[in-house]
């Protein structure tokens, strides 16, 4: 089975941030398997998916209800497409579903949504890209998410985002103050993802004239080195991996940080979005 993930940047936007750690791991799964294979439906066994994404197999009920959960969410999943004056919701697949008794996926993408998964421009640099494998050892569900916007940003090591923009994309809680996204959400990203970005750090965006308001974060890491891909060659010995290596216990807090935000810090982060936005689009 294929081991490499690629897709245009727009599946980052899909908001799979309620989804459970194993519902992303088929999920995405499937998305890696779907890869180059135009429209065609396609049939999986369900035993090798479970085998592939490292399920448990000593419950295979739970199994089954994590894949009739997700042909459920696949259902309210559609990418909400924008072109000038023109808003268009598309749906991700054509068909999702899952066979309890011959248990067996049958997955065909939409036509509209083809050129996320098969009509990709290597050149343009607007896709991202990982190993499956390293993706679905992450067991928190917003190090999954920060993860593919790092691996979006991998040639860059610099990932920069407003604090609206982050609680949206990860699907946290608008009650959470900057306390509970320190201690629930960029605790668990920073025990698991400086293994995999050399030397990741986050740092608060602060406003200088609104009280030090938080207005985002700054994710940087060591850019990844540009290197021909080689597909299903993930783990060999002998063998280099694709991904970086990394520290295993960095800190994430840097107290020496000096905020480099301006006065315009807000119009900045703005910017930053919109910028993100137009990048996708192309």
């Amino acid at each position: 089975m294929k081991e490499v993930t690629r897709y245009k940047n727009e599946i980052n936007t899909l908001s799979i941030g309620k989804w459970t750690a194993e519902e992303m791991n088929f999920l995405f799964a499937i998305l890696t398997q779907v890869r180059d294979e135009g429209c065609k439906t396609l049939t999986f066994d369900t035993y090798d998916l479970r085998e592939y994404v490292k399920f448990d197999r000593t419950q295979p009920q739970r199994w089954n209800n994590t894949m009739k959960s997700v042909v459920s969410k696949i259902a309210q999943l559609v990418y909400l497409h924008e072109d000038e004056n023109i808003f268009r919701a598309l749906p991700l697949f054509r068909e999702f579903s899952v066979d309890s008794n011959k248990q067996v996926v049958t997955v065909r993408v939409s036509e509209e949504m083809e050129y996320i998964l098969n009509k990709l421009n290597i050149d343009t640099g607007n896709w991202t890209q990982f190993e499956f494998f390293e993706f679905a050892t992450l067991k928190s569900v917003y190090s999954k998410t920060v993860y593919r916007f790092l691996k979006q940003y991998r040639k860059t090591g610099f990932w920069k985002v407003s604090l609206e923009d982050f609680k949206s994309l990860l699907s946290i809680p608008e009650s959470y103050q900057a306390s509970n996204i320190d201690n629930r959400v960029l605790k668990p990203v920073m025990k698991e993802l400086p293994s995999i970005f050399k030397g990741l750090k986050v740092h608060k965006i602060k406003s200088r004239r609104r009280g030090n308001q938080l207005l985002g974060y700054e994710f940087t890491f060591q850019k990844e080195t540009t290197q021909k891909w080689i597909d299903d060659k993930f783990g060999n010995a002998g063998e280099t991996k694709n991904a970086p290596p990394g520290s295993k216990t960095p800190e994430w807090y840097d107290p020496d940080y000096k905020n480099e935000t301006t006065p315009e810090s807000q119009k900045e982060l703005e910017r930053i979005k919109q910028e993100s936005l137009d990048r996708m689009k192309n």
